[in-house]
């Protein structure tokens, strides 16, 4: 659904409100208006990233599948044929899994009731709050096991790292991965997310 499908029906949205609300109609239509905007804004960002996601991710499988028939025929010295098919299966997981979030978290943002704005936002925040968490949990296991796999079947394959090493790579780099990744949703997502909160909360004054 983007941006416009949401201003479609702020009208039909508006007129349940009113008839439920103690505000006066200027700052009843103001909410409305915002936290309608601010859905919009999201999900139309959610279904742009959605797609490249997608893209990136299929890319990555694809090519991920080419590199196996390389290793059956011409095997390196440190990456037998098994080790190379355990690497391309979790990387291709961490690809299936990114996908599965990119359309998780942009089916957030959509209308649930399009003539009850409050159980709207109340169902989106507590949906987004979910997703954030459960996010974070799943990459911070499939963080390490993708670099990992990575570092085993690319670079290992001309540099024999001790596993310690490669231990130690993986654990810095889910760190920074994690850490950035909070950046991101605290620049792009979590003002968006204190405006709508704030539009709840406004609504639900008596």
């Amino acid at each position: 659904m983007e941006l416009d499908d949401f201003k479609a029906h702020w009208n039909t949205i508006q007129q349940k409100e009113f008839k439920q609300q103690k505000h006066t109609p200027e700052t009843l239509n103001h909410i409305i208006m915002n936290a309608t905007n601010t859905l919009g804004q999201l999900h139309e960002k959610n279904v742009y990233w959605g797609k490249l996601g997608k893209a990136i991710c299929t890319m990555l499988i694809v090519l991920l599948l080419m590199i196996l028939p390389g290793h059956y025929f011409f095997p390196d010295k440190n990456t037998t044929f098994g080790q190379a098919v355990v690497y391309v299966a979790i990387m291709i997981i961490y690809a299936l899994i990114t996908i599965w979030v990119y359309k998780r978290q942009q089916n957030i943002f959509v209308i649930y009731n399009r003539e009850n704005l409050k159980e709207t936002l109340t169902k989106t925040l507590v949906e987004f709050k979910r997703f954030y968490v459960l996010m974070n949990v799943i990459y911070l296991f499939l963080y390490p096991a993708y670099f990992y796999a990575f570092l085993k079947l690319f670079i290992n394959a001309y540099w024999a790292i001790p596993t310690n090493t490669i231990l130690i790579i993986c654990g810095a780099l889910t760190i920074v991965s994690l850490i950035g990744n909070h950046i991101y949703y605290k620049i792009k997502y979590f003002k968006k997310i204190k405006s709508l909160e704030d539009d709840l909360a406004e609504l639900n004054e008596e």
